[in-house]
């Protein structure tokens, strides 16, 4: 039989915590917190997350339409279909969309 010492994971978790990469990392993440994101990326972010919730409410509208029994669907027509519905919901968010983009930035930015 080998001989197997059993790591105490609490004194190594608080070794490494104490170490100089760890305090490396912790400063490098706050000064990463501290900058912040420009106004043109936390657009860009909430455009997206608008996006995909555009996506999702489209995806679930068409879901409400009966199919067709005369033309069953195809694989290719169901990934077709799920492009489509992903430009246009892209497409509808850099437009406007139903406004919750705006309100995400403005939250983010704080202001009103």
């Amino acid at each position: 039989m080998t001989d197997l010492n059993p790591v105490d994971t609490n004194s190594t978790i608080s070794q490494l915590r104490l170490s100089s990469v760890d305090k490396t990392l912790s400063a490098a993440e706050s000064g990463a917190r501290r900058d912040g994101h420009s106004d043109a990326d936390i657009e860009k972010a909430s455009e997206q997350f608008e996006s995909l919730l555009l996506n999702f409410m489209i995806r679930e509208m068409r879901a409400t339409v009966p199919e067709s029994t005369l033309f069953p669907p195809s694989m290719a027509e169901e990934i077709f279909t799920g492009m489509m519905d992903e430009q246009i919901a892209g497409e509808m968010a850099q437009n406007g969309g139903i406004g919750i983009s705006r309100m995400i930035f403005n939250q983010l930015k704080g202001t009103r």
